[in-house]
């Protein structure tokens, strides 16, 4: 998965700069100077602001690199499931591969992380690798947890004769149970991270509010030193909370 991601940050797609990610780099550098001109009554602050910009791309990073890997898990389950069905229509896990990925050509476009993984172990097994070394090297390569417990369970089943077919229905079914789960938690949580997205407008529209409705009222706060450090020190503490109630809002299963 790792090729592959860099293959789509090249091309910009998935974890590249495009142009949704251009669009929240703007917002962001706006809403620097706009609480510049909050906090400090001054935008020049704002170029302090934006050294913070690399924290915030590499959250954007993060972001996208969680949906990635989240579809990722979704082309292997899909992949489980053809697996399955043709080791029970008699295929060996070699052949089986090869005709999983010919099955997974009705749902996924060629150039799919899963497509060409599995044309990747394929042509391993061609090139006389054991399928359990192949399935090793895909997993390892994938970084999903899910896949390396299927790797190590295949290897294991091969050496004491296990069902197979068994172990691929059980995988795919711990698989579609977790992805339930995950979308359960965040339907739950969607209110909640609603919630958290209003209480974080609240300080900076009560400051937007003294400063159109009551001129001059926080003046004693942008004049000397005294005033910018309490403004920093709110800031801060703004930061601080709105990492928590994004952190707390965000459950791994």
């Amino acid at each position: 998965m790792k090729e592959y991601e860099k293959k789509e940050r090249k091309k910009g797609k998935k974890a590249g700069l495009n142009k949704d990610t251009f669009g929240r780099l703007a917002c962001y550098s706006a809403a620097c100077f706009a609480a510049a001109v909050l906090l400090y009554d001054d935008w020049r602050y704002g170029f302090i602001l934006l050294l913070g910009l690399p924290f915030y791309v590499r959250k954007i990073k993060g972001s996208k690199l969680r949906e990635l890997r989240a579809e990722y898990l979704a082309q292997f389950k899909d992949a489980l499931t053809s697996l399955g069905t043709a080791l029970e229509a008699g295929y060996a896990m070699e052949n089986a591969i090869a005709a999983a990925n010919r099955d997974l050509q009705c749902i996924y476009p060629e150039d799919s992380w899963i497509r060409q993984e599995l044309g990747r172990v394929s042509r391993e097994i061609a090139n006389a690798v054991p399928a359990a070394v192949a399935l090793e090297h895909f997993a390892a390569e994938s970084g999903i947890e899910d896949a390396q417990s299927f790797a190590r369970l295949y290897a294991t089943a091969q050496k004491s004769g296990g069902n197979l077919i068994e172990l691929v229905r059980s995988a795919a079914a711990v698989i579609a149970d977790k992805t339930e789960m995950e979308r359960e938690i965040h339907t739950i949580l969607t209110a909640k991270q609603l919630e958290c997205r209003i209480m974080r407008l609240i300080p900076p529209g009560i400051l937007l509010y003294f400063r159109l409705c009551s001129p001059g009222f926080l003046d004693v706060l942008y004049v000397g030193a005294g005033g910018k450090i309490m403004m920093t020190a709110v800031l801060l503490a703004y930061l601080f909370f709105a990492w928590q109630m994004e952190r707390i809002t965000r459950i791994k299963v």
